[in-house]
This record gives C-alpha cells, structure tokens and sequence, in this order.
C-alpha cells in the first residue's frame, strides 16, 4: 500500500500535513493526485487543496511538497 501522508515544513518553518484524497478526478495513470494540506501549528491558516505528484508523498521530498504547497488554494466549503 502506498504512503498517502507526509509532514514537512514551509519556508517559515512550520508543520503542514498532506494527504491523498483518494476518489477526486485527478489523472492518477500519471501520478498525479489530489492532496489536502493542514498547518496543525497555525489554526489560523485555511486547509488547502492542490495536485501533486504521488512520489512526492511517498518520498517524503519537502521541496516537491512546498511546491505543491505553493500551487494550492484555500478549500472552499460545499454547500
């Protein structure tokens, strides 16, 4: 089973956790998947959404994941 969540820091030195949500149209065949992104040391900032890629999780690469990080936006509530 593959690793589908990964802690690291952004540039300010804070902790953000990712996740794979796994279900959301995305082009998996390329590795390609949808993520969440929670800063649990700054309850202030929003939870993100964005795409990356899988191996970037699964490596743990903190330079892929703040990329990642920066290409995000604030989650939207539905409904």
């Amino acid at each position: 089973m593959p690793k589908d969540r990964a802690i690291f820091q952004d540039e300010q030195g804070r902790g953000w956790l990712v996740e794979i949500q796994y279900g959301h149209p995305s082009p998996t065949e390329l590795g390609i998947y949808a993520a969440r992104f929670q800063c649990p040391e700054d309850p202030a900032e929003p939870v993100r959404v964005g795409f990356l890629q899988i191996d970037a999780v699964e490596s743990g690469d903190e330079e892929m994941l703040r990329d990642a990080l920066a290409e995000s936006d604030p989650a939207e509530a539905i409904g």
